[in-house]
């Protein structure tokens, strides 16, 4: 097993991301469905990369 070396974790649940955006985590669950918010399945669960959830934020305030 390798050891991570940061204190942050590298992906959260779709519940903690929900904390994080202020949505429900079926909502969260929802976006991950239709491809609006980045993630990946392992095995029957969600998951979601902390960077690619703060690009996609950034993507949203920015507009691009």
């Amino acid at each position: 097993m390798a050891k991570q070396t940061t204190t942050e974790p590298l992906t959260i649940s779709p519940e903690k991301a929900a904390d994080k955006l202020g949505l429900s985590p079926s909502k969260i669950r929802q976006m991950l469905h239709s491809g609006i918010l980045p993630g990946f399945k392992m095995d029957k669960r969600w998951l979601i990369s902390v960077k690619a959830l703060e690009a996609w934020v950034d993507k949203q305030i920015s507009g691009i």
